[in-house]
């Protein structure tokens, strides 16, 4: 509300950014007031917070009127199918947008993505739908069928349809293909797979790499590409080439395991020039895990940059349950006490609690490590873990950003987090950035809650190359 106040008359917005904010239903009328202040918004991402059809639906007659509106971003919500139904009104009635990414909302299913598809077949503005991880199968095989075969003429903008991370199968895309024509200009893509002017192909991985490389492999963005372990033995031996001199490697929200964690392993352990490795939003789980810490602390020297973010790999949601938790434990403490050149490490939503933070704690003490930067958010941390990783904060003086944001600490453990602020103050080694929003408690009282955004949001950036 604050925030809406302070831009209501600003009519120049065109970017609003509000992903990871802990958002829920209630907050989505303050959104729309903010949204329809903004006339010539452009972008509006919504992603990773806990919106629901029903919150949805408070802002659909804002989203409807924005006429410049390009790019919506719902990645990660709550929406079911009847979200579903909102978002085609949305693009049935918008001449502006282009983008819609509804990917990891589970709840939408044949049905809510069906309500998508069908307001797409007469959208001549919409360029790209993102259905990744939303729980369909071949049961929207119909509703893309039609798709292709109403879609098509000169009037329709070429239109890419991601549906990674599903349980599509083959015979359902060739059904597909056959009611698409040759000329169509609608590409499908669904994990191996791509549909495209009549015919089922095999994702040509090493061509799609060619082209999203920059500056001689120096940046290869692989994010939301249905990148699954096999493709991984594919793309590996194209980053290993004497011409390749890759630096970033962006790898997020795939369908990775623990045996493409593994492969990427392999190749940090021969390699001297990537600097930093998005694995975030994967299944890479607790053996993928332990492989990135071995090659970090045995050979590995020139890696800053590590997140790992959104992988179930500590606690009962591990996916990978061929490790202990002593051994998963052990592993988090080498990796924070004896990895040589990492700086940023991403462990939010991870499954970890008070334990981890006990042995990040210890590490940490230990002043041996290279991290500046923690990002342990949305976990299941505690007043006790708050309270324990304090006071290995206090102790470490390389450390300068810490993000526990969105976990379960109260009074208590904010209090102790206050306290290792002000001994870092007094000691001459100052914490830049403490970040404690979407907690019990206000953390804003004690740190100003500030947020340094290109080190702890997790989205490996043109920021990253000015950090490294």
């Amino acid at each position: 509300l604050t925030l809406t106040k302070a831009l209501e008359t600003n009519s120049k917005m065109y970017s609003l950014d509000v992903g990871w904010c802990n958002l829920t239903d209630d907050d989505c009328t303050a959104l729309a007031c903010l949204a329809d202040t903004s006339t010539s918004l452009q972008f509006l991402l919504l992603y990773s917070n806990k919106i629901s059809s029903v919150g949805l639906k408070i802002m659909q007659t804002t989203l409807q009127r924005l006429p410049c509106l390009k790019y919506l971003q719902l990645k990660q919500n709550r929406l079911d199918a009847s979200a579903g139904v909102v978002i085609g009104e949305i693009i049935a009635s918008s001449h502006s947008l282009e983008e819609v990414d509804l990917a990891r909302n589970r709840l939408l299913k044949n049905d809510g993505c069906a309500s998508v598809l069908k307001a797409a077949e007469s959208s001549t503005s919409l360029k790209r739908i993102v259905l990744n991880k939303t729980g369909v199968d071949d049961g929207l095989m119909p509703h893309l069928t039609s798709l292709v075969r109403k879609r098509s003429g000169e009037a329709f903008s070429p239109l890419l349809v991601l549906i990674h991370g599903t349980c599509i199968t083959r015979p359902a895309l060739l059904q597909v293909a056959s009611a698409m024509p040759t000329d169509s200009s609608i590409t499908i893509q669904s994990g191996l797979y791509m549909v495209e002017k009549g015919h089922v192909l095999q994702r040509d991985f090493d061509g799609e790499i060619s082209r999203l490389a920059e500056k001689s492999f120096e940046e290869v963005n692989l994010d939301e590409h249905g990148v699954e372990d096999e493709h991984v033995e594919r793309i590996v031996p194209l980053l290993e080439g004497d011409h390749c001199g890759i630096k970033l490697l962006k790898v997020r929200s795939n369908s990775l395991h623990s045996r493409g964690a593994s492969l990427f392993a392999n190749f940090l352990s021969t390699n001297s020039t990537l600097q930093a490795i998005d694995l975030s939003e994967n299944a890479i789980g607790s053996g993928g895990f332990i492989s990135m810490v071995t090659v970090l602390v045995k050979s590995n020297r020139s890696l800053q940059w590590l997140d790992l973010s959104a992988n179930s790999i500590f606690g009962s949601n591990d996916v990978d349950s061929t490790a202990s938790s002593i051994e998963k434990q052990d592993n988090l403490g080498l990796v924070v006490s004896r990895s040589c050149g990492l700086k940023f490490l991403g462990l939010g939503r991870t499954g970890m609690g008070d334990e981890e933070c006990a042995v990040i704690s210890d590490a940490l003490s230990t002043n041996t490590g290279s991290l500046t930067v923690i990002k342990l958010n949305s976990n299941a941390i505690t007043d006790q873990g708050a309270t324990i990783l304090s006071r290995g904060v206090a102790r470490n003086a390389k450390l300068h950003s810490l993000s526990l944001g969105s976990n379960c600490i109260g009074a208590e453990g904010t209090t102790a987090i206050a306290r290792c602020v002000e001994s870092r103050e007094q000691c001459g080694h100052p914490l830049r950035c403490v970040w404690m929003g979407g907690n019990k408690t206000d953390s804003s009282q004690f740190y100003g809650c500030m947020l340094d955004t290109n080190l702890t949001l997790g989205r490996v950036s043109s920021a990253m190359k000015e950090y490294l």
